[in-house]
């Protein structure tokens, strides 16, 4: 990505996933990119059209990291997966899901945009399925919703160590 509406899509996903996506205001996202509000509807007409972005951004941030461990076998697709999961709780400093947190709110106020998030979410949880049906698992989906439950008590919670205990106890268990 590069340029000003690059930055303030990255600026509108960061706030989301910190203040959640409806109580992010165009007024929050401008002053989070550095720039006037006025400008940022020269990029983005409506909130709306925002949000799409964000989602291509978050589809974007998910195939890179799919990209990135494809060429793993499934053992160390899993190791790097898990990895990711706590590198990136760290970099944001959150603990919810980088997608599924967005998807869930989007439903909860019956923003169109939810369906979209929803495939972005089943993309995800249909490629963990596989790496983890790859190693012999009964159950492919295991994974993903222990791994989203996790995020979702962390956060809750807001305990980094219960998210990072249950991530070692996955590692631990496969």
């Amino acid at each position: 990505m590069a340029g000003k509406r690059d930055e303030i899509i990255r600026a509108a996903l960061r706030r989301s996933r910190s203040h959640s996506i409806s109580r992010t205001t165009l007024k929050d996202v401008a002053k989070a990119a550095g720039l006037p509000l006025g400008n940022l509807y020269y990029y983005f007409k409506t909130r709306d059209e925002l949000i799409l972005a964000v989602l291509d951004e978050c589809e974007r941030e998910l195939e890179e990291l799919l990209t990135a461990l494809d060429p793993l076998e499934p053992s160390a697709w899993i190791d790097a997966y898990l990895d990711w999961l706590m590198q990136t709780a760290q970099d944001r400093g959150g603990l919810s899901c980088p997608f599924g947190s967005l998807a869930t709110e989007l439903r909860a106020v019956g923003d169109p945009a939810a369906t979209r998030a929803a495939e972005i979410v089943e993309r995800y949880r249909t490629v963990v399925g596989a790496r983890t049906a790859a190693l012999g698992a009964r159950d492919p989906d295991a994974l993903f919703l222990t791994v989203q439950g996790a995020h979702t008590v962390a956060s809750i919670l807001d305990d980094s160590a219960l998210f990072e205990s249950a991530i070692n106890r996955l590692r631990s268990n496969l």
